[in-house]
């Protein structure tokens, strides 16, 4: 204020020196105005003391709401932190849970896939046919299936193991194998296999097709499986073919039924050897088991009696029960070595190892010719394959792979005759095994019964000279 006073009376000053008026009015003019600017500068001051106290007043009212706001904004602050810790567990949670909730839906959705393809194959699903309206319904939401969607699915899967344990025998309607709908008895056992019988007989198994419907499988069950089936449907018995093969056996059914003559013509030329080997096997064995059936090994009777009178000195009797005995290979064995008593112990041996060799042709008969048998339809057989690789190759050259059934003659006749080969040669090959044993006993005890002669001799105390024998006979 004083400086603007100051000033105001210099401008005055100035002003009053620049009009050269009367100084007296001036400093008059100026005295009036120092009073009043005197006056005013008093009320200044008492108005700004007055302000002044209550800028301090309200200062200090500022400064508490100030200090207040400050300690609401820390509490706000620190209660927003917390709310932003708050929301970053409950973000984690909830991303945690809807994790769960769509690996829970896909895990779902994804039974409910595998329930429709496998419901879409059950016996059970033409009995049901709300089944695949459920599972699509399922698959098809836009929402979470919720617990409703699992309770549902689970109840499916109930009614599918309760239907595997049940027998259902009703009248109904199926596909047949002409592609026309036909009504009959139909049977469902469990969940393995399904059959019908029309009114004219007919008999036939079932598969599921189109998810809801059922059709003939084509292929006839034969005469032992129809014999057993009508019996179950007409009530006269309790059991019935179950295919749990899950329609691998069914299938097999559906394939285009071959007669013998047909799946031998498929094996090309090299099967007919191979029959004919079979067959002149199969007459060699017929040959040898009747030929060592009549032959009787089992001599323990016999040689008692030939001992008996070996150690009485009976030569002549010995002689006469072993021609009436010849029938058995050791009586004339023995009957040979006979002949030779009062010799030396080693031509009485190398008499009984003769008369054994003698007999070792008649037992050992066609049995190294089954052995080559047995070794040679194996062989036709592996001839056989190569023949048909060699054919199958033949026509991949030609046109390739891209039609399989070309390829099949070659396939078929290759496995064809293998299979034969070998089906052959087992069973030649153990009855060849059976008939060895059997002369290899026969000789045995052949072997037995000519030492047990000789130790007879030796204990007749010495070895007799040819004249005493000639003299005893």
């Amino acid at each position: 204020m004083k400086y603007l006073t100051l000033t105001i009376l210099v401008l005055l000053l100035f002003s009053v020196g620049a009009q050269a008026q009367d100084w007296s009015q001036t400093r008059q003019a100026v005295n009036t105005l120092a009073s009043s600017t005197k006056h005013n500068a008093v009320r200044t001051q008492a108005l700004i003391a007055n302000e002044q106290q209550e800028l301090s007043v309200e200062k200090a009212t500022l400064k508490k709401a100030i200090s207040l706001k400050q300690q609401q904004f820390a509490a706000f602050k620190k209660h927003y932190n917390m709310l932003l810790e708050q929301e970053k567990a409950l973000n984690e949670e909830l991303a945690a849970q809807s994790q769960e909730l769509k690996t829970i839906d896909g895990t779902i959705r994804t039974s409910a896939k595998q329930a429709r393809e496998y419901f879409h194959e059950s016996l059970t699903n033409p009995e049901h046919p709300e089944r695949t309206m459920v599972l699509n319904k399922m698959l098809q939401s836009k929402n979470f299936p919720g617990l409703e969607g699992i309770r549902k699915l689970l109840t499916l899967y109930m009614e599918e193991m309760a239907s595997s344990g049940e027998v259902i025998h009703r009248t109904g309607s199926f596909i047949g194998t002409d592609g026309i709908n036909k009504t009959g008895q139909l049977v469902r056992i469990g969940t393995f296999t399904a059959a019908y019988r029309l009114d004219d007989g007919t008999l036939g198994f079932l598969r599921p097709t189109d998810g809801n419907k059922l059709a003939a499988v084509k292929g006839e069950p034969g005469w032992s499986l129809s014999t057993t089936m009508n019996d179950f449907f007409e009530g006269k018995g309790k059991n019935f073919p179950i295919d749990i093969s899950n329609g691998a056996a069914l299938a097999r059914l559906a394939q285009n039924q071959k007669s013998l003559l047909e799946w031998l013509n498929a094996g090309g030329l090299l099967v007919w050897p191979i029959i004919l080997v079979g067959i002149l096997a199969i007459i060699l064995c017929i040959e040898r088991f009747y030929t060592l059936c009549k032959i009787r090994s089992n001599s323990d009777r016999n040689m008692e009696k030939i001992i008996k009178m070996v150690s009485q000195g009976k030569w002549k009797q010995c002689r006469d029960f072993c021609s009436t005995q010849s029938r058995f290979p050791t009586c004339r064995i023995i009957a040979h070595t006979l002949k030779y008593v009062g010799n030396t112990r080693e031509i009485i041996e190398n008499a009984f190892q003769e008369g054994l060799l003698k007999e070792l042709p008649l037992l050992e008969r066609f049995l190294p010719t089954l052995s080559v048998l047995a070794a040679v339809a194996p062989l036709l057989g592996l001839l056989g394959t190569v023949t048909g690789m060699i054919n199958t190759f033949q026509i991949i050259t030609l046109y390739g792979t891209g039609d399989p059934r070309m390829m099949s003659g070659g396939i078929s006749e290759a496995l064809v005759t293998t299979q034969l080969g070998l089906a052959v040669a087992v069973p030649i090959m153990i009855l060849h095994h059976i008939l060895e044993r059997r002369v290899d006993k026969i000789i045995g005890d052949m072997e037995e019964k000519g030492t047990g002669f000789a130790v007879a001799l030796m204990k007749k105390g010495q070895i007799k000279q040819r004249e005493e024998f000639d003299a005893v006979a």
